[in-house]
């Protein structure tokens, strides 16, 4: 097996914040050089709330879309189709369960059949912060958070004086991987420019048998910020995100030619307008993707050629205000969406029929339209403890256009709630929780698709927890039950692919982080969770097997080591067929461990190398949440779930000024 070094040199950014009412901050530079490697095990640092750095390095192998960072958070799945563009589920729960926003603006992918999910558009470096929330403990992203939100988010900037910073990275690694990043930041005291722009491509990598698997991609993407600060209080961006891409699937008999996005967006902000009201916040953004499959692009074509083109128009749009009452800290807004979607397509025994398609008029599919209310309260109620609480209305209007003469026109309106309330009791180095949540979903694009005549479903769900920190010792602990009714259950193998059912469901994470010595470190995180189809008596399709990892550090400021084993249980609770639009269960599958290194040089104070292995033992393993393998010659061996990459290598020079 042929193995490439990769290599990557960066210069980072300097990030300046506003939040709560107060004026956008100039923080300290930040420091690549100093940061350590996050190692599958990204640690929760609030109640129901992590929060990760897009822009530090992770093993496995650095990110080259959004799905591949998700990877470091404890019971977060990636439903593998390729060599990029996985699908993630948050405690075996995905798609418009888990909401994924790019500055508070909705992503959503075209493919009816979930070959390109909100993640495959999102570069990870081109961000400031992830904010992961646990489940329906948030009413400030969008209706229906079941399973909780994932918010990808770039801070704006303040600069009193000019400031200039340029950020790069060129990469190469395993299965002729090519990453190249830059990125520019310029300001003063009237305004700031941002602009980034990456290139990511691989070709198809081999799994730990040396088989090869159909999964290269090729992706472009480019951001540009410009703001206008007349004072440190107030703002006005303009953004724009451009994408393009191809890739690969050993899922299916198609891949994906295009993957174009387009997305604009605008933000007013005021802050610190009076003393009881922080901020007021008015965002627009329209997104399009363009999305292209077809089954002789990037394959040998068999039988007749085919290509489809799916397109998506979504507009979001919100208001939010804060204000500061008190004890009280209240978020009150309103937020809008419309999604659009159609398509057309072209077949024929010749590629010049199936590119016919160009010259087709779309046919419209299905629109979306919701309105929402949300208010969101921090009560502090006395110094150690705090409450939190929000409300939540939304009218979801879904329409079924006519794709055809006589095809009758369908519509429905969905009236959804959602609501919880959390205490949380810090003492000294603790901090407990409890909360409740519900949360309220109608049916999406791709379950209508399957069964137009569906129930909203209900998540009931309490959260407890507990959080410590003190010297050298931290740690968390986050559990969760549930309670779904109307679970819309997808079931491949039954006469509706889709239907509602009642789930019961349980689980949670823990983690523990113990510095000891001067220069030691240990970290582990354990993960579970427990589903069940009460209505039919078997256990819920696609619920993740136990997870455990564990890592021993060694860093005395000059050099760093570390040791990653990761420990997957077989799953032998499966509903075969079944799932969700992600994917269906397929079996059961057999537990795995392996193990990965990485260490680290500092040669000076702005300087450092790190490298790493990936799959040390060059393991030949699938993960339980997968999709199955379609075979055709010169790939993809017939073996039911897709393989995961063997060993790979990969190494990583940063520069800091």
């Amino acid at each position: 097996m042929k193995h490439h070094y990769l290599f990557s040199l960066s210069l980072p950014l300097l990030t300046l914040n506003g939040a709560h009412g107060q004026p956008y901050q100039d923080e300290p530079p930040s420091s690549s050089v100093a940061t350590s490697i996050i190692v599958t095990a990204s640690p929760l640092n609030g109640p129901n709330r992590i929060s990760l750095d897009p822009k530090s390095p992770v093993q496995p192998i650095p990110a080259a879309d959004g799905a591949g960072l998700l990877k470091t958070v404890p019971n977060m799945s990636i439903t593998r189709k390729g060599g990029m563009s996985g699908d993630p589920l948050f405690r075996g729960l995905g798609g418009s369960r888990l909401s994924i926003t790019s500055d508070n603006g909705y992503v959503l992918g075209g493919c009816g059949g979930r070959m390109d999910p909100p993640t495959a558009y999102l570069f990870p470096k081109s961000f400031d912060e992830v904010v992961i929330t646990k489940g329906p403990q948030t009413v400030t992203q969008g209706p229906g958070l079941v399973a909780g939100s994932v918010q990808f988010l770039r801070h704006p900037r303040y600069y009193g004086e000019g400031k200039f910073s340029l950020d790069g990275s060129l990469t190469t690694g395993s299965a002729d991987r090519v990453d190249a990043f830059g990125a520019i930041d310029l300001g003063n005291r009237h305004g700031y420019a941002r602009l980034n722009a990456n290139h990511n491509q691989a070709g198809d990598y081999r799994d730990g048998a040396g088989n090869r698997v159909h999964s290269a991609y090729d992706k472009d993407s480019q951001s540009l910020q410009l703001g206008l600060t007349p004072d440190e209080l107030s703002l006005l961006e303009l953004s724009y995100d451009r994408s393009r891409g191809e890739a690969a699937y050993a899922d299916r008999a198609m891949d994906g030619s295009r993957f174009d996005r387009d997305a604009w967006g605008i933000r007013l902000e005021r802050q610190a307008i009076r003393p009881w009201l922080g901020k007021l916040q008015l965002q627009y953004g329209r997104s399009l993707v363009d999305h292209v499959m077809d089954n002789y692009s990037l394959r040998p074509v068999s039988g007749m050629y085919r290509a489809m083109n799916p397109e998506r128009a979504t507009d979001t749009a919100r208001l939010m205000a804060e204000f500061n009452l008190g004890r009280h800290q209240t978020q009150v807004g309103m937020d809008w969406m419309q999604d659009e979607h159609r398509s057309r397509m072209g077949m024929g025994l010749t590629q010049a029929a199936a590119d016919g398609y160009r010259n087709k008029a779309y046919q419209n599919n299905q629109t979306f339209e919701n309105r929402g209310l949300f208010v969101e309260d921090d009560w502090q109620l006395n110094e150690r403890q705090l409450l939190i609480s929000g409300l939540r209305l939304d009218h979801t209007r879904a329409r079924f256009e006519q794709l055809a003469a006589g095809n009758p026109l369908k519509q429905q309106d969905y009236r959804l709630h959602a609501g919880f309330v959390r205490l949380e009791h810090r003492q000294q180095a603790w901090t407990w929780y409890a909360g409740y949540g519900q949360a309220e979903r109608a049916p999406d694009f791709w379950e209508r698709n399957r069964n137009s005549h569906l129930a909203t479903e209900t998540n009931h769900q309490l959260d407890i927890g507990t959080l410590y920190r003190r010297g050298g010792l931290s740690g968390s602990l986050s559990l969760f039950a549930g309670y779904v009714d109307d679970f819309i259950l997808v079931d491949n193998l039954g006469p509706a692919k889709a239907r509602n059912v009642d789930a019961r469901r349980f689980g949670g994470e823990a983690e523990i982080s113990w510095q000891f010595g001067t220069d030691w470190s240990i970290n582990s995180s354990l993960a579970y969770t427990h589903g069940q189809n009460h209505s039919e008596g078997i256990p819920l399709g696609q619920t993740p097997p136990l997870e455990f990892n564990t890592s021993l550090g060694f860093d005395n400021g000059d050099y760093e080591l570390a040791l990653l084993m990761r420990n997957v249980a077989g799953q032998h609770r499966f509903a075969e067929g079944q799932g969700n639009i992600v994917g269906q269960d397929l079996g059961p599958s057999s537990g795995f461990t392996l193990f990965s290194v990485n260490g680290g040089w500092r040669l000076n104070a702005r300087l450092k190398l790190a490298a790493g292995i990936d799959n040390l033992f060059d393991k030949d393993y699938s993960e339980f949440i997968n999709k199955q393998e379609t075979y055709f010659a010169g790939a993809n061996p017939q073996t039911g779930r897709i393989s995961e990459p063997g060993r790979q290598w990969w190494a990583e020079l940063q520069l800091s000024f």
